[in-house]
């Protein structure tokens, strides 16, 4: 038995009774079922991530002060709070409020999660295991979560009128007590500076962000990708519905089978990585995205679904692939204000863009809107894969010269 593969298990069983979401496949249309405009929908979502860019950057701050441990609790505890809430709503003000909890835990979660696993596998001097246990992880996840999204499906399909916002109730309730199994956890005990001042603390890891390329370049290119996948998260739901004309069993049946999917492709996450290469990654990366949205234009029948696994395979991939060159290139005192940092950007990035393409969807149409985005994410992240190949072949000769340390 390889060393700490209990204390790995536990946080893998933290991940899957945590994520139990029967809300996946219905809360856009939940929204979207009161406010009536996908308009007014994406600035309902665009709350949650300005809570995000508020609250993300003191909640790294208090991960790499206080643990991960801590912070993983209290996150789940406020999503759990927040998604029961949405499941509550029915007028616009009362969604945005309600996100705002939601995007609060999950400034929490994002400030614990990785952080807590690299750390971990830090201590147990298993850190170039990341990208494939992170992938087992995020794999769990999805199996549950394909579960609860077919139990979603025959929920509301068997109410009527259909209950979209008893999947939010439901999963809620699952969720905050699956949250209490975080004291099982064991909180890593790695080498850290100790942050006394959190003004200084936060400089230095914007220092390092804005001077260390290989980082600012991964973190951009990573926005890139996660705008594209999360804005076709926002419209998915209403896309089979109102394009492809599919019931809400139909809908939920299928997301399961997509989050499967993509589970599977996580198993094979390190293997995956590791054919690719750091190169090339990135480069399927991209090109599966941009290839998804010209076919989601091209094709307006439900042979078009068949493109949704691959967005989901991106989606899956991305995280654990990215986060494991980043976190290779950050040292563990700065970790959690690191990626902090990093959704932060995301989020200053993601809120303009998705309240832009929400009323390009509701003026043109919802395909309509996923082309344009894809002609508008071509240029950039060619442009940052070309950056990230030069950075890659600079630190591959900087190794042939001599041993240096590339941690930043």
């Amino acid at each position: 038995m390889a060393a700490g593969d209990d204390r790995i298990r536990k946080y893998f069983l933290f991940k899957a009774v945590t994520s139990f979401s029967l809300w996946i496949p219905f809360w856009t249309l939940w929204a979207y079922q009161n406010v009536d405009n996908l308009f007014l929908l994406t600035v309902v979502d665009a709350a949650f991530w300005t809570t995000m860019v508020a609250f993300q950057i003191p909640a790294g701050l208090l991960g790499d002060k206080y643990g991960r441990k801590a912070m993983l609790f209290i996150g789940e505890v406020l999503a759990c709070v927040g998604v029961l809430s949405f499941g509550l709503s029915t007028e616009f003000l009362q969604y945005l409020i309600a996100n705002m909890i939601w995007a609060t835990g999950i400034c929490f979660i994002v400030s614990g999660d990785t952080p807590f696993l690299y750390d971990t596998l830090l201590e147990l001097n298993r850190q170039n295991e990341f990208i494939s246990i992170m992938a087992k992880s995020a794999a769990i996840s999805s199996v549950v979560m394909a579960i609860a999204c077919v139990i979603g499906g025959v929920l509301v399909q068997g109410t009527s009128p259909p209950r979209l916002d008893l999947t939010l109730i439901i999963s809620s309730l699952v969720a905050l007590i699956g949250s209490f199994t975080a004291v099982l956890l064991k909180e890593p005990k790695v080498v850290r500076t100790k942050v006394s001042e959190y003004q200084k603390h936060l400089k230095e890891g914007l220092r390092r962000v804005l001077t260390t390329r290989a980082i600012l370049v991964l973190i951009l290119f990573q926005i890139v990708v996660e705008i594209a996948v999360y804005v076709m998260a926002v419209f998915r739901s209403v896309y089979l519905n109102e394009v492809l004309n599919l019931d809400y069993l139909q809908i939920g049946a299928l997301i399961g089978v997509f989050t499967i999917a993509g589970g599977i492709i996580l198993t094979q996450g390190g293997r995956i990585e590791q054919t690719l290469g750091e190169k090339r990654s990135l480069l399927f990366m991209l090109v599966a995205i941009i290839g998804s949205f010209v076919v989601v234009f091209l094709v307006t029948s439900p042979v078009a679904i068949i493109v949704q696994f691959l967005i989901y395979g991106v989606s899956y991939l991305q995280s654990p692939i990215i986060s494991g060159y980043m976190n290779k290139r950050i040292d563990s005192t700065h970790r959690s204000t690191i990626v902090a940092i990093a959704t932060m950007m995301f989020t200053l990035f993601l809120t303009p863009v998705e309240i832009l393409f929400g009323w390009l969807a509701t003026e043109w149409g919802t395909v309509e809107s996923l082309l344009v985005l894809a002609i508008a994410v071509t240029p950039v992240g060619f442009y940052l894969l070309a950056l990230w190949y030069r950075i890659i072949d600079s630190e591959r000769s900087a190794k042939r010269e001599g041993p240096e340390t590339l941690l930043i």
